[in-house]
């Protein structure tokens, strides 16, 4: 096990660009004009294993894919506003993309993985039911998942680090975790609910504990008013009942560990935490 007094790790928020809805889409009751979802990467500086990121956000595949059908779909759906991508932001830091050994993969939705290309030697940690997913779909009944299957390595499968169970320290009211390194710094949750085999991170960070809460919450507001998705939102969710689940267990471990930061993927509160990266 690493010494965990030498094993803290620096998170960076990486602003890759945005898609815009309508408020209620995403929250309920909370109106229709459009609002930005940011989608951001987290580069994670680990002391001990170096850089890894958590997601990779949007990148210029997607942008590519979105030329064809049925990919072309998920832009009408959300429409996307490109920004820096994940591995340019990295390279402004000195960090080349062969230096990125690991990215966890919170889920296969092509805004969190469209810059997975970009780095050639890393090794992905994916949940078993997200790596099955992603090997089975294909056109449109991938794209209803949210999968852009052109954004995935060819050799995913074979780059891929699985996680099948959760059997270290428990989260109140979250459950079981995956200590991702045997040494504390980051322990791997699942979220189920808006995507196959979703997880999320609790990370020992050098700006206290911050819980990367992926897409378990859409934003703050929505964790801590318990405001679910819209009826037509929640109808293409991975499974509707666990959503609403886990935005109640968010809520409830926030109560329990006031101390720790919630960082949902997409809420503006996030990208306000992470400026000026």
């Amino acid at each position: 096990m690493t010494d965990v007094t030498a094993a803290t790790v620096t998170v960076t928020v990486l602003d890759t660009g945005f898609c815009t809805t309508p408020a209620s889409l995403i929250a309920r009751g909370t109106g229709w004009a459009s609002v930005r979802c940011a989608a951001p990467a987290f580069l994670l500086e680990h002391r001990v294993h170096g850089a890894l990121l958590f997601d990779t956000g949007y990148g210029p595949r997607l942008r590519d894919a979105f030329a064809h059908f049925p990919e072309r779909i998920y832009h009408y759906a959300t429409p996307t506003t490109f920004g820096i991508p994940a591995v340019a932001h990295l390279a402004r830091r000195g960090i080349a993309a062969g230096d990125v050994g690991l990215i966890i993969v919170s889920h296969l939705h092509a805004d969190h993985v469209a810059g997975l290309c970009d780095f050639p030697a890393a090794r992905f940690v994916v949940t078993a039911a997200a790596l099955a997913l992603q090997q089975q779909v294909r056109g449109v009944a991938a794209v209803r998942q949210g999968i852009v299957q052109s954004l995935f390595p060819a050799d995913f499968a074979a780059r891929t680090q699985i996680v099948t169970t959760f059997p270290d320290a428990p989260l109140p009211h979250l459950g079981g975790t995956h200590d991702l390194f045997g040494d504390g710094t980051v322990h791997l949750v699942p979220l189920p609910g808006h995507a196959r085999g979703q997880i999320g991170a609790l990370i020992r960070s050098t700006s206290g504990d911050l819980f990367l809460a992926a897409d378990g919450a859409w934003s703050t507001r929505a964790w801590r008013e318990q405001r679910l998705p819209h009826w037509i939102t929640s109808a293409i969710q991975d499974d509707p009942s666990a959503l609403r689940a886990t935005l109640g267990a968010i809520r409830d471990f926030a109560a329990a560990r006031p101390d720790v930061r919630i960082l949902p993927t997409h809420c503006p509160d996030t990208m306000r935490w992470g400026e000026p990266a």
